[in-house]
């Protein structure tokens, strides 16, 4: 029982199990979502109070302490439904343009090279009945801006939910060419090792997965290769959907086995993960590798559980490395950070997650992930406790809201929904090389609601709650800063400011109605600027009615906005 006593000496592991549901809240959207018929099959049919601040010093992660935010109303008698204009000595420097550079990270990338030399690897789970288009339509009439996005779409059918998702994927034209799909796909890999992934985990909840040449899995295992031959992906069946049916798992494993695309380790064995691995005995497990091992196949299974101290002893014989799906909490995501260093005790490799947020609107539920605290953690704790592997919960299910590809809404807008995936690059960076990225010029990052918690959602059934920690409602502003400067987060006809020092920042300031107005001065004169992509509402909800319980999020510098 060597896993488990080393947990119960860490306490992490546990404590994360007992704190919200099995696995600390998150589940496979295959477990929670009533995913429309034909998006969900192997092909690809068309369907029908107080303001907090934290500090990372450039050199290392530790916090220090600054002078607490001060608060200065501003003469404005109510609140405006727009941030207040700034002073004449800021509107010259107000940022109105966009760029896809520099705004969006205040770092260089490592080269591609670098990223896939390293001996660490950074996995995102890819969902596949997400993708970046599902029906080859321009954006704006395109099947997740008039079904998936609209309350009414689908003939009603989510209409006590306000409508199934309430974000989507950044639009793409549509392309006169067959094999859109596996371009689309292509154009996805492109953007994922932009920020420093190096392959995927892939989500797999049906045997026509494999048997169809032309579905999501095949068309990414083209796709993969066809952008760069570094870039893996890692199969994973999903128990939650395929439950015990050995049958279907061996032949989803064995679909894959001799694509240059699949994962396989320097000896020439295959990874292969598992959703939910559990559901499947330990007997069952050696079974299912052992019919593989008779079609030439040799498997490093490294299995994802939902809270997997629960498992790692009972799995350890089958297993090459272990794997959590983690949480989307602040508080729990430090919990992991002791997880590969009991994985390492015991000889195995351990892959830890990273999670962003988790919101479903289809179950009336969401975790509160401290706007970008709980990424900023699980990030952290993989770096410091040297994790062999990176899971990123996850790439595109947005039936969760936990995707770290950029999103939008149904206005299109390209900077609205950056800010985790550009956060990305900064952490798989340092991860990937082990060193902390020189941070070369400032950029600001916010992250926030464009309502509270507990505003009206009169189209609903019922309100949306909160799982676990207490529910939060703040504006973060995230500042990368190459020398000490002010931050001031303008909104509710109030001004916050905050004395930040070099690096990294989390300004947090309460959540007020009008569009937020961040601003970077030094000795007394704005550098720059930049208004909020989303407006903030306030008790009486959003205007459409539904629940919005999404963390928007973007970036600027002085050359402009992060567009993507």
């Amino acid at each position: 029982m060597a896993f488990k006593l080393k947990a119960l000496i860490a306490l992490g592991p546990i404590a994360c199990f007992g704190l919200v549901l099995s696995g600390c809240g998150s589940s496979s959207s295959s477990n929670n979502s009533a995913l429309p018929s034909a998006a969900a099959t192997g092909t690809t049919t068309t369907p029908s109070q107080t303001s907090t601040a934290t500090t990372v010093p450039p050199a290392s992660p530790t916090t220090t302490a600054t002078p607490p935010a001060t608060s200065t109303p501003n003469p404005a008698v109510s609140p405006p439904a727009k941030a207040s204009t700034p002073p004449a000595a800021a509107s010259s420097s107000l940022v109105s343009n966009t760029n896809g550079g520099d705004a969006c990270l205040p770092i260089a990338m490592p080269t591609a090279d670098a990223v896939f030399k390293s001996a660490k690897k950074v996995f995102a789970h890819y969902f596949y009945p997400f993708p970046i288009s599902v029906d080859n339509r321009m954006p704006v009439a395109d099947y997740y801006n008039t079904q998936y996005l609209n309350k009414n779409g689908e003939s009603n059918k989510w209409l006590p939910e306000g409508g199934y998702l309430r974000q989507r994927p950044l639009g793409v034209n549509t392309i006169a060419d067959a094999h859109w799909r596996q371009l689309n796909m292509q154009h996805e890999v492109t953007a994922a090792i932009a920020r420093g992934i190096t392959g995927f985990t892939f989500n797999v909840m049906s045997v026509d997965q494999a048997t169809t040449p032309t579905s999501q899995l095949h068309t990414m295992l083209s796709a993969a290769a066809a952008v760069d031959s570094r870039f893996k992906i890692i199969v994973m069946p999903d128990l939650t959907a395929l439950g015990t049916n050995a049958d279907a798992v061996v032949e989803i494993i064995a679909s894959v086995a001799k694509s240059p695309a699949a994962y396989k380790l320097a000896d020439g064995r295959l990874v292969v993960s598992a959703f939910d691995a559990n559901i499947g005995s330990p007997a069952w497990w050696a079974s299912v590798l052992s019919r593989l091992k008779t079609k030439g196949i040799n498997v490093a299974f490294v299995p994802t559980f939902l809270g997997w101290t629960l498992f790692a002893d009972l799995y350890s014989a089958v297993s090459y490395g272990l794997a959590d799906w983690g949480t989307a909490t602040a508080n729990a995501s430090d919990l992991f950070a002791n997880d590969s260093a009991i994985a390492h005790d015991n000889n195995k490799i351990f892959m830890m997650p990273v999670d962003g947020q988790q919101y479903r609107p289809k179950n009336f539920e969401f975790w509160e992930a401290g706007n970008s605290a709980s990424f900023r953690s699980g990030w952290m704790g993989s770096i410091e406790g040297d994790a062999d592997w990176v899971q990123l919960v996850t790439w595109n299910d947005l039936s969760e809201s936990s995707q770290i590809a950029p999103y939008t809404d149904t206005s299109l807008k390209r900077t609205i929904g950056t800010g985790y995936y550009d956060l990305s690059g900064y952490y798989a960076a340092w991860y990937l090389t082990g060193h902390q990225p020189t941070i070369t010029h400032d950029v600001l990052y916010y992250f926030y609601r464009r309502e509270p918690s507990t505003a009206k959602a009169p189209v609903q059934s019922q309100s949306d709650h909160v799982v676990g920690d207490a529910a939060e409602n703040n504006i973060e502003l995230l500042a990368f800063l190459t020398a000490p400067g002010e931050l001031k987060i303008t909104v509710g006809g109030k001004t916050f400011t905050k004395s930040a020092p070099a690096g990294m920042m989390s300004f947090k300031v309460p959540t007020q109605p009008g569009i937020p107005l961040f601003t970077l001065s030094r000795n007394g004169a704005v550098v720059f600027s930049f208004e909020g992509g989303v407006q903030i509402y306030g008790a009486g909800g959003i205007p459409s009615g539904v629940a919005d319980m999404t963390y928007w999020s973007g970036s600027a510098a002085k050359s402009g906005i992060c567009s993507l």
